[in-house]
């Protein structure tokens, strides 16, 4: 669709429908009138829908329909045309001349073009707005019927619907005319039965109302799947994890058959996610016993593993640095603690490891 393709006639959304020429001899009226409940379009102010005016000007895709009493135009057809509408005609414009509307030029679209007038507007909408929960349910309640009673729509939620409802009329993608509008010949004819029923006001879609609702329910309903699917990987990632750690912590309780569950569970979310890299689950005990050395080891040298490190530290000892002899003392007193504390966690299982690894 051309981009800058004909999107308003005055205040009101231009029909998907409607024909490119028909739309810019409607944009250039001085005077552009719709009725309350969409329909045609006007050039004659005030209610040309129940009076028009000689040489009045009509757009609409609704000619010679069946009156009822009470329409505006009298008994017959309503908004009657001097000779037939050609065959396939969409939308047709007329002259009010001598009682009958004169047909001036009729045309109809190409259904792609209705398509991606739908589509572009429905994108428009749900770009530029965050829809809520009860936006979407009075739209799925008004794609259930051809119209509704306002009051029977909002029972469910009447503070909530209400809002939803103004939104949705603010936007004209919903429509809703009062009692006093039953005599309103554009009106479809199930808001008609409805009024003249006794109901206080009507709400309803129209045919592009109903197309561009059904896009921005199924865009919302992609929306959920992709977001349900992303929180299914999510939450099987999530099992998958555990089940590694799991896996780890069963492994480290083989290796060290002693140890307190609560150490296994914090050595297992410590060797994850080398283990998750390293892809080898089955080999865990392996690793568990590899890393328990190293580290054993690496702190062993870093303090006092060799006996040079001893005649040094006695050397500081002797030059007053007593802080940091006790300091490394300390420090060896650990490793010893967490060495024994190992073997104990151990029992009389030998490493799994075939050599020292240093």
């Amino acid at each position: 669709m051309s981009s800058d393709r004909l999107m308003k006639l005055g205040a009101w959304e231009r029909p998907a429908e409607m024909p490119d020429s028909l739309a810019a001899e409607v944009a250039g009226w001085p005077v552009i009138v719709r009725g309350p409940g969409g329909g045609g379009f006007y050039s004659q102010p005030g209610q040309p829908w129940l009076a028009p005016e000689e040489g009045c000007l009509r757009a609409a895709d609704r000619w010679n329909l069946e009156a009822a009493p009470g329409d505006g135009e009298g008994g017959g057809l309503r908004f009657a045309t001097d000779r037939p509408l050609p065959a396939r005609a969409g939308w047709a414009l007329a002259r009010r001349e001598g009682g009958v509307w004169v047909l001036l030029s009729a045309d109809a679209v190409e259904p792609r073009e209705v398509r991606e007038h739908h589509k572009e507007r429905a994108e428009r909408l749900v770009a530029s707005r965050r829809w809520t929960r009860s936006d979407l349910e009075v739209i799925q309640a008004l794609l259930g019927t051809d119209a509704t009673p306002r009051a029977a729509l909002l029972a469910a939620d009447p503070a909530g619907r209400e809002r939803s409802l103004r939104s949705l009329l603010a936007l004209r993608l919903a429509l809703e005319v009062p009692a006093g509008e039953a005599a309103n010949p554009e009106l479809p004819d199930a808001v008609r039965s409805l009024l003249r029923g006794g109901a206080e006001a009507v709400v309803w879609l129209d045919e592009d109302g109903r197309a561009v609702a059904s896009d921005v329910l199924a865009w919302h309903a992609r929306r959920h799947a992709r977001v349900e699917a992303r929180n299914d990987r999510r939450a099987e990632e999530r099992g998958r994890g555990d089940d590694l750690k799991q896996s780890i912590a069963t492994a480290v309780r083989n290796v060290f058959p002693a140890m307190p569950a609560e150490v296994a569970a914090s050595a297992a979310a410590r060797l994850a996610p080398s283990v998750a890299k390293l892809g080898r689950r089955p080999g865990t005990q392996n690793i568990v016993d590899a890393v328990v050395e190293i580290r054993l080891e690496r702190w062993r040298q870093a303090i006092a593993s060799e006996p040079e490190v001893e005649e040094r530290l006695l050397a500081m000892q002797a030059r007053g640095a007593n802080g940091r002899v006790r300091k490394r003392f300390r420090d060896q007193r650990a490793a010893e603690r967490v060495e024994q504390e190992i073997r104990d966690w151990r029992g009389d299982l030998e490493p799994v490891s075939s050599h020292r690894l240093g």
